[in-house]
């Protein structure tokens, strides 16, 4: 029973979701389905960079337009900042309604906002995709290189309805109403197999159901526990309960970055490998190319997969959203997929090796990578403290 592994508040739906996987599998899905759309599109992106997956991508969404398809797209000012406003208006001269969120310039001169850490596409309100995956050449493997490992879900099912709750929280309502007049009434398929739920993080909001599923994860588990994280920098109280989780005899992995895009990340998560080898932690790390992909997998049951990462800055500063999935079969099917990349492309990180690795200044410099990352981001929360909520 799905209360023996876990607590569960709010109303599980019956919906047919998908693991995709960056590269090929997620644009070309993503192509396809702004083809097939006829009536509502929503984009929220982080990242939606002009190269050549962006500008595919923006071409699909023009054609959309001109078959009569209502285009609304959302990205975050910070991370999407090729597009500015000038060039904004290349998308409403075309039809398509876009919004920057929270810019860190605006009428009240600089400030700190949330970011809009959403990669969620809705369609027609019958078909999602949500994940950690940005429109971007490194995510689409368009440019030739191996692209950034990730992984999202395609959402079939009732909990569309969820996720279209979660699009209009961040767009004007008089303009989603006028386009939602288009949609049919939604029949869905009673017989679909996933238990499934949305989970949010917005602090602003008062929402941190992501942080609590991963908490609960942690504290119910009993059998195994396997993260996949790009930016593992779990807080005080998250790691005493995987320690905790690990104690009690669950096998716990986690598949981390062997190199990372951001500065300091890296070697401020590998301050915590002495942490982790202590607790009997199993760490492997991604080597083919960059892992972006956040999702966990708990005692072959609940599985999560989206846009959090395990850090104070998921935790208190973006928007994040979640797909939670109560199956085991499709729990089973995302581990066999982890254990492919497993073999395929990581290093398993040895006690002895690491031991070997380092020495009292290579340590130094992880410990005040860890401080400097943990100071910034504990300084970015005080000043989004003092800053009103962005208005939507």
């Amino acid at each position: 029973m799905i209360k023996d592994l876990f607590t569960v508040k709010s109303n599980l739906t019956d919906n047919r979701i998908t693991l995709v996987n960056s590269g090929a599998p997620f644009f070309d899905l993503l192509v396809q389905l702004i083809k097939e759309s006829k009536y509502v599109l929503h984009l929220q992106f982080y990242i939606f960079d002009l190269d050549k997956t962006g500008l595919l991508i923006f071409e699909e969404l023009k054609q959309a337009v001109k078959r009569g398809v209502s285009v609304f797209v959302v990205v975050d000012a910070y991370a999407s900042e090729q597009i500015t406003p000038k060039i904004c208006s290349l998308f409403t001269t075309n039809g398509i309604y876009i919004k920057r969120f929270s810019p860190l310039k605006n009428k009240r001169g600089l400030g700190i906002g949330r970011r809009l850490h959403h990669k969620l596409v809705w369609v027609d309100g019958h078909t999602a995709l949500v994940g950690g995956i940005n429109i971007a050449d490194k995510y689409s493997g368009y440019h030739g290189a191996t692209p950034w490992l990730d992984f999202a879900v395609k959402v079939e099912g009732p909990l569309c309805n969820d996720i279209k709750k979660t699009c209009d929280e961040v767009l004007p309502n008089r303009l989603l109403k006028q386009a939602y007049r288009k949609l049919p009434k939604m029949v869905f398929d009673v017989n679909l197999p996933h238990k499934s739920r949305i989970r949010k993080n917005d602090w602003f909001r008062s929402r941190i159901e992501i942080s609590r599923s991963y908490r609960q994860a942690f504290r119910r588990a009993n059998k195994s526990i396997t993260i996949v994280a790009s930016y593992f920098l779990p807080g005080n109280r998250v790691r005493k309960l995987i320690r905790n989780a690990s104690a009690r005899g669950v096998d716990v992995t986690v598949i981390l970055v062997g190199n990372s895009d951001v500065p300091l990340i890296k070697p401020a998560m590998t301050y915590l490998y002495d942490w982790m080898l202590r607790n009997n932690i199993t760490i492997y790390e991604w080597r083919n190319s960059i892992l972006h992909g956040k999702l966990a997998v708990a005692d072959g049951w609940w599985t999560t997969i989206g846009s959090y990462n395990l850090n104070a800055l998921s935790d208190y500063g973006s928007l994040e959203v979640n797909v939670e999935v109560y199956n085991k079969q499709f729990a089973a099917d995302t581990e066999k997929v982890l254990q492919h990349y497993i073999e395929t492309g990581c290093e398993q990180v040895k006690r002895e090796q690491h031991a070997k690795a380092k020495n009292w200044l290579v340590q130094l410099g992880r410990w005040w990578s860890y401080v400097l990352i943990r100071m910034a981001l504990r300084i970015l929360f005080g000043l989004m403290q003092v800053r009103k909520p962005s208005h939507f």
